[in-house]
C-alpha cells in the first residue's frame, strides 16, 4: 500500500449466523477494499474471512439456539491488514488442533501430510489448516481470544511492509 494510505480505516458490520449470509459478507468486504492492496493479499483476506465467518456459524454458534449476529471488523492502514470476527460460542484451541493436525500429518510433526490427496478426518479441519497455510506460508498472525464479556474473536492480522 502506498505511504498515502498511513490514515487508518476501520469498518465494521454484522452479519446474522447463517451460511447464507456469505455472500453479503463478502459484497460488504468487497465495499472496503483498500485500492492499492496487492490482489494477491487480498484473495487471502477473502480466504481468511469466509474461514472464520463459516467457522463460527457452523462450530461456535452451532450450539447455541438463537445465535446472535456475528460482528466483523476491517481495519488497515499503511502497515498493516486486520479482520477481527466476534462470535458468541464456546472457546476453542486453534494453535493446539494445529499441533495435533501436524502430528498426525506425518507422524514427526511437518506441515504438510504425507499422502496430500488424504482428506482429514473430519471436514471441518480443512478450515484450520487453510488459516494455518495463511499463517506459515504467507506470514497471516492468528489469534482466537475468549472476551470477559463472553464469546470470543479471531482476529486475523497481514503486516504490509
Amino acid at each position: 500500500m502506498a505511504a498515502a494510505d498511513a490514515t487508518p480505516t476501520s469498518r465494521s458490520a454484522r452479519f446474522p449466523s447463517r451460511l447464507e449470509e456469505t455472500s453479503a459478507l463478502l459484497a460488504w468486504f468487497s465495499q472496503v477494499q483498500p485500492p492499492s492492496l496487492d490482489p494477491l493479499i487480498w484473495v487471502q483476506a477473502q480466504t481468511a474471512l469466509v474461514e472464520g465467518f463459516t467457522n463460527a456459524v457452523r462450530h461456535a454458534h452451532a450450539p447455541l439456539a438463537s445465535p446472535p449476529a456475528i460482528e466483523v471488523d476491517v481495519a488497515y492502514d499503511a502497515t498493516g491488514l486486520r479482520i477481527r470476527i466476534r462470535d458468541h460460542g464456546p472457546f476453542f484451541d486453534i494453535p493446539a488442533v494445529w499441533r495435533a493436525l501436524e502430528d498426525t500429518a506425518d507422524g514427526a510433526g511437518g506441515s504438510e501430510p504425507a499422502d496430500p490427496t488424504a482428506l482429514p478426518e473430519r471436514e471441518s479441519h480443512w478450515g484450520l489448516i487453510m488459516l494455518l497455510r495463511l499463517h506459515r506460508q504467507h506470514g497471516w498472525s492468528i489469534h482466537y481470544d475468549p472476551l470477559p464479556e463472553g464469546g470470543n474473536v479471531l482476529v486475523l492480522q497481514k503486516p504490509l511492509c
